[in-house]
């Protein structure tokens, strides 16, 4: 494999690297800051972007960072199974056994993260992947789950994460209660051709290619060119890029051999 020829101590490419290994881009260090505030306040928050613009790696990347003695991170990544269906996937990471009805199930809830908060002094943190498929009726429930005292408060951080149609969904009139509770939004662009220098040098060297330029700027420019800087489809490019190069028994990766990856993609 590629990783061998070019000397590589891990797959420079993989959505599983290490999260000391990610490429800091600015939209990360913003997110990261605005998520700071998020969970300092305990409140919803909604992050968008496009498909393979990188926002779980970049949720994964700040919760790496959070004390898991004062924090609890609980990731959903499958709404489409209704309000039961998260209700009890909560319970279930939280470690309790679900009741089978859906009153007992939010009751059983609700004590569960005030324990959370109130004995144990652990933030919940609610992260729900892929929420632009969240049924519109279940964002009014998942706001009278949380809210606590009088609505003055939440009894976790809720974290909604998806594609660019759920902000406006959320502008809808009908989701103003929602909406207006919504202490942090942002949309993570993508990454710009200097960052997509960047990421590309940064991932090599990363996996351990300490030889010097492994792409030439012009096959980086190609990439930049073919993937509007969205980092899934950059991984997907240079990967099939290496391979290009594998059987190539190429050193330098330059822009044919780019153009040939695009193409068998």
């Amino acid at each position: 494999m590629f990783q061998e020829y070019y000397g590589f101590t891990q797959a420079p490419f993989s959505k599983s690297i290490a999260t000391s290994d990610l490429f800091p881009t600015g939209g990360q260090k913003e997110l990261a800051a605005r998520l700071t505030y998020l969970v300092r306040e305990r409140g919803f928050g909604l992050i968008t972007g496009e498909v393979g613009s990188g926002k779980s790696t970049a949720v994964r990347a700040f919760t790496a960072s959070l004390d898991p003695n004062r924090y609890l991170v609980l990731y959903l990544t499958n709404p489409t199974t209704g309000i039961t269906g998260i209700y009890r996937d909560l319970l279930l990471a939280l470690g309790h056994e679900p009741p089978f009805s859906r009153p007992r199930l939010v009751a059983r809830l609700r004590e569960a993260f005030a324990d959370l908060l109130n004995a144990k002094r652990r933030v919940p943190i609610v992260i729900l992947d892929e929420a632009h498929l969240l049924a519109p009726i279940l964002l009014e429930q998942l706001r009278l789950l949380f809210s606590d005292q009088m609505d003055s408060q939440s009894l976790a951080t809720v974290l909604l994460v998806g594609h660019p149609d759920l902000r406006r969904t959320l502008h809808l009139a009908v989701h103003e209660a929602f909406s207006q509770r919504l202490a942090v939004r942002y949309h993570l662009g993508p990454l710009d051709l200097a960052e997509t220098v960047g990421y590309v040098r940064h991932h090599v060297r990363a996996a351990g290619y300490t030889t010097g330029p492994l792409f030439t700027d012009d096959a980086v420019a190609r990439i930049y060119e073919y993937t509007k800087g969205l980092p899934r489809r950059i991984n997907q490019v240079c990967t099939t890029a290496l391979m290009a190069g594998l059987i190539d028994q190429k050193q330098l990766l330059d822009e044919t051999t780019v153009r040939k990856a695009i193409a068998e993609l």
